[in-house]
């Protein structure tokens, strides 16, 4: 006879929200400056004395999707002064704070060898005033 019939308010299965939060925003870091919000995001690297990689080397490195994918923000490649030879060292900034820690992988550091030269990471660690 009549067939029992459902209205979508009573139905068994849930309606589902989308989420109005921001996948892509900026992580949020209570009352910090923001040079203390970059140092998060930081690694340090080294080069083998003589081989440096070019910055764009190291974007497309960790660039692929296997690997990280769009994670990085800036690098900087830079000499010590008064140096005239190659870059001897750098730094990546990562789009968030959690990249420098999934690159190393819990360790203190990490080797990585792009396009035939190693590649020094670690976390970036910011001098301490030293003339107090």
């Amino acid at each position: 006879m009549a067939e029992n019939s459902s209205s979508p308010a009573s139905s068994s299965g849930a309606h589902k929200e989308k989420s109005k939060l921001n996948p892509f925003a900026k992580e949020w870091y209570p009352s910090c400056p923001e040079k203390m919000e970059e140092e998060q995001n930081l690694l340090f690297f080294t080069f083998a004395h003589g081989f440096p990689i070019s910055k764009s080397q190291i974007y497309e490195f960790f660039f692929q999707p296997v690997k990280y994918g769009d994670c990085i923000e800036r690098v900087d490649v830079k000499s010590k002064a008064r140096y005239k030879g190659p870059p001897l060292f750098g730094t990546m900034v990562f789009k968030t704070s959690i990249m420098p820690r999934m690159i190393l992988g819990g360790k203190n550091e990490a080797k990585f060898t792009i396009n035939g030269r190693t590649l020094w990471c670690k976390k970036f660690q910011a001098r301490k005033n030293q003339g107090k």
